[in-house]
């Protein structure tokens, strides 16, 4: 698979012949519902084989992060090309790879749209969570209606069904108080461990991903506690336990957020951590990348110092943000959008997608029919193949997606393109 990026004229009638293949198989490649409608800045998964084109303003960098291999093979590939000048038009061999064993998570919320994205998503998952069972203060778990359907869409696929359990508080968010009532209570710890168990052999779950945010300082060692003991029960069984930690650069980072979230207990207690690397640019803060490469490098290269490498998983978030300019704190937040939805916008309003190239992450500007500037940060398949570059290099052991609400159909086959899915 290549990754190509539309330029300023180009139909996609054009660029299937340009690679040799018909126009529907890269439609259906890419789930486009226009095929007439391509933004400049687009970006489109092509299947070749293991030749690649030279276009204006590549480079061998930019050609390695679009074909998935890096820059010393793709030099050893090509002798012929003696410096960094690259002509368009020139076609290179891009060698074969092995492809990187990976685990790889998404979570789904019990919607008829995420069980047709988890059916899409298919045989390139690992783990499909399910958003999620909430507690109580006394340790009961309310019953989640209708995810029986996702449950079977994964099992179809191959794909281990995970029960999600959070501290989040009927009809609220999450909630340090919530969380304080269960977890410094050991009899309603228990309780909780038991209900998880039961829940899990009704259901068909074959794992569990333990939630718990906003936890404060006090629950950081109830919380431990508390997965020590649904571990040591679990496992016995055969379970999977992987919990969800905020993303930290140090250990006594300071707030509610990170204070309860013990990264190097996590790493000896349970089987998998995943890393919630995202929401640097968030609805109702100032606009950023969503999860710029940079600083989810620093937030992993601290969790390897307290997690082994085999037990952790970058998050990847599937969506973007829009804000109105200028940004006032305070003011409305920003509209959360999928790929396919900041893509069409950019169409519509006429403008071009940028690419940042520190921050690895796509961007534009539009104005809207009132005036007013925006600017979207999102995600396009080179951010995403930024971020499983990353992956590789500090060999972790995969990624987990928040999630399948936001449809990006290409992802899923780079995905089994660049690795192989563990289960």
């Amino acid at each position: 698979m290549q990754i190509h990026v539309v330029r300023r004229g180009q139909s996609l009638w054009g660029i299937s012949q340009q690679y040799g293949i018909p126009w529907q198989q890269i439609v259906d490649l890419n789930g486009l519902e226009a095929p007439d409608q391509l933004a400049i800045g687009q970006t489109l998964l092509i299947p070749t084989q293991d030749r690649y084109t030279v276009q204006p303003g590549d480079s061998f960098f930019s050609i390695a992060n679009k074909t998935g291999v890096s820059v010393d093979e793709l030099r050893r590939a090509n002798p012929q090309i003696e410096g960094n000048i690259l002509y368009p038009g020139q076609v290179l061999r891009i060698p074969q790879r092995p492809k990187t064993p990976a685990l790889v998570n998404a979570y789904a919320e019990p919607f008829e749209k995420s069980v047709q994205h988890a059916k899409t998503a298919g045989n390139a998952l690992s783990w499909l969570s399910v958003f999620s069972y909430h507690v109580d203060e006394k340790g009961n778990i309310r019953p989640l209606e209708n995810d029986d359907d996702l449950i079977e869409a994964a099992k179809a696929n191959n794909v281990k069904p995970i029960m999600s359990v959070t501290n989040i508080k009927e009809g609220a968010e999450f909630d340090t108080e919530l969380a304080t009532a269960v977890l410094q209570d050991e009899k309603i710890r228990d309780t909780l461990v038991d209900n998880i168990d039961q829940v899990m052999k009704n259901k068909g779950f074959q794992g569990v991903n333990i939630d718990f945010e906003f936890l404060g300082r006090q629950n950081r060692e109830p919380y431990n506690q508390f997965l020590r003991r649904l571990t040591n029960k679990l496992k016995l069984q055969g379970y999977v336990v992987s919990t969800a930690l905020a993303p930290k650069t140090s250990a006594d980072q300071p707030g509610v957020l990170y204070e309860g979230h013990d990264y190097k207990a996590h790493g000896e207690i349970v089987d998998y951590v995943i890393i919630m690397t995202y929401e640097w640019g968030w609805s109702g803060g100032p606009p950023l990348p969503v999860s710029p490469l940079p600083e989810v490098e620093k937030v992993l290269r601290y969790a390897l110092t307290e997690i082994p490498k085999e037990k952790l998983l970058m998050g990847i978030n599937l969506y973007g943000y829009d804000w109105t300019l200028p940004y006032v704190e305070g003011g409305p937040f920003a509209k959360a959008l999928s790929v396919p939805q900041a893509t069409r916008l950019a169409y519509t309003r006429k403008t071009e997608i940028q690419y940042d190239e520190e921050d690895q992450a796509p961007y534009y500007t539009y104005y809207d029919e009132n005036g007013k500037e925006h600017i979207v940060w999102f995600e396009d398949l080179r951010s995403m193949s930024a971020k499983f570059d990353l992956i590789k290099r500090l060999d972790i052991a995969g990624m987990s997606f928040w999630n399948l609400a936001f449809p990006y159909p290409p992802l899923w086959p780079l995905i089994k393109d660049r690795f192989n899915i563990q289960r």
